[in-house]
């Protein structure tokens, strides 16, 4: 288990459930950590981002049906911490888009040292990789919510909204559910079963 300072604003009992989320999660290194199979390493940032998020990950991140051999579009992979929440509960492969240099040389790394089935993608987010062979997408990229508008539906996806008013244009357009938080937003797109479970040769993109 890894012991952490409560975070200002947490009761104690929201502080003892993370520890108690953290209980297989083991230090292998100043910031590499092992979590069941999975060993990552990360910049001190994303490791205090993930172990404070990882509760909240499971309600904003997850769909209602299980993602047992799917492929997901992690826009905004960071170091790979979301595509290692998101190996842990099944995923097949991981189309990881991070356009921060600093952060693709760790996240290639923890793909390399984990053997993950990834393509990892050096840009900014397009609206075009919407048509790439994918079954979810998860989307925290600062501002890149706004290339949404422009398409005439959305995948199913969890987005995080930096930004009021493109929250509400793509809530009024898409009819997402919206889960508030301090500082920004979850858009959640869960209606609908994935429909682009379709043979990666037949696709587009990675």
């Amino acid at each position: 288990m890894i012991l952490r300072k409560r975070s200002p604003g947490w009761s104690l009992i929201d502080w003892l459930k993370h520890l108690a989320i953290s209980w297989n999660w083991h230090m292998a290194g100043d910031e590499t950590v092992r979590i069941g199979p999975y060993v990552a390493e990360l910049t001190p940032y994303y490791f205090e981002l993930m172990w404070r998020e990882w509760q909240s990950w499971k309600k904003w991140y997850l769909p209602p049906w299980s993602l047992k051999g799917k492929v997901i579009l992690d826009v905004g992979a960071g170091c790979g911490e979301t595509a290692l929440f998101y190996y842990l509960h099944g995923a097949r492969r991981v189309i990881a888009v991070e356009p921060e240099s600093s952060l693709v040389p760790l996240l290639k790394k923890n793909m390399a040292h984990n053997k993950w089935d990834m393509e990892v993608v050096e840009s900014p987010f397009h609206a075009s990789m919407l048509d790439w062979n994918f079954d979810f997408m998860k989307m925290d990229g600062e501002g890149c919510e706004a290339q949404l508008l422009t398409s005439n539906s959305l995948p199913p996806c969890a987005i995080e909204g930096h930004n009021k008013r493109v929250v509400d244009r793509l809530r009024d357009r898409f009819e997402t559910n919206i889960l508030p938080q301090k500082d920004n937003w979850i858009l959640q797109n869960f209606a609908e079963l994935p429909l682009r479970a379709r043979k990666e040769s037949e696709g587009t993109g990675p």
